[in-house]
């Protein structure tokens, strides 16, 4: 069986926690800033409630920002709203192709849910009101799976849609994607890269770019620097970076690092590794 996630995931893990209620009155508004280095889970158990600037909420729902998002939760009547909200990050916001790929707001009614993914919601609420040992642990590895859920679904409902999401609802372009994203190193070739899918040269260049809306290459070599910036920030060398992504030499790394982002690979290592 094909998982369409499995690598990007483990490039970019997704974490969730800590879980904590989240009462409002109107008209309080606590306002989230976006200068936090991560997106947020709401879970809304009673409403109305307005997540702004997005339209005002009535039923339950599963709410994610992937990206982080300014806004203001504000309850629309006296009764008052019940939410639980997590902090969730999801890897560099800045290179995780999936944060960009989601919409800014995520809304998954709770009436709509799969009935997996309803169990997992009335396990959480459960777990929030029962609070037995391991508490914290339980609800934040419930809220990840909500949130894998929710991406599932994504990628489910994006079939025919222009991007990452549609092209990995895709089975022969998702093999190709999947071998891009699991093997940057390898010397991927459009001939190589189009015997992924079972496809000619042309019908991949075709077929890709209609659907991710870049070339084949272009994808590649994004890729490749995405993953680059992530091993230059763990304090690989550039030797070592270079050689995991790809590229022949330093030198060429440093040449495309240039080319497409305006600045050498030193720039992303860590600062006590600058010098490397």
């Amino acid at each position: 069986m094909d998982d369409r996630l499995t690598t990007l995931l483990q490039h970019f893990p997704l974490n969730a926690g800590p879980v904590r209620p989240a009462p409002l009155s109107a008209p309080v508004t606590p306002a989230i800033d976006a200068s936090e280095a991560h997106g947020w889970l709401h879970l809304l158990l009673r409403g109305p409630v307005q997540i702004a600037p997005h339209q005002p909420l009535l039923q339950p729902a599963l709410l994610w920002l992937p990206a982080p998002t300014a806004h203001t939760l504000r309850a629309l009547s006296d009764g008052g709203a019940r939410l639980l909200s997590a902090p969730v990050r999801f890897g560099d916001p800045a290179l995780n192709p999936l944060t960009g790929a989601l919409a800014p707001l995520v809304v998954v009614p709770l009436r709509d849910m799969p009935r997996p993914m309803a169990a997992a919601w009335a396990l959480l609420v459960s777990e929030h009101e029962t609070a037995a040992w391991a508490h914290g642990a339980v609800l934040a590895r419930l809220a990840e799976v909500l949130l894998l859920q929710t991406l599932r679904q994504a990628v489910e409902q994006a079939r025919g849609q222009v991007g990452l999401l549609g092209a990995l609802s895709d089975a022969r372009l998702q093999r190709v994607l999947e071998a891009i994203h699991a093997r940057p190193g390898a010397p991927w070739t459009l001939q190589t890269l189009a015997a992924e899918a079972g496809w000619s040269r042309t019908m991949l260049a075709t077929q890709f770019r209609a659907a991710v809306g870049v070339p084949p290459g272009d994808y590649l070599t994004d890729w490749r620097l995405r993953v680059a910036r992530l091993r230059l920030a763990e304090g690989w060398s550039v030797k070592d970076v270079a050689a995991a992504v790809g590229y022949a030499s330093p030198a060429a790394l440093t040449r495309v690092c240039t080319q497409r982002l305006g600045a050498p690979p030193t720039r992303w290592h860590p600062p006590a590794s600058a010098g490397q």
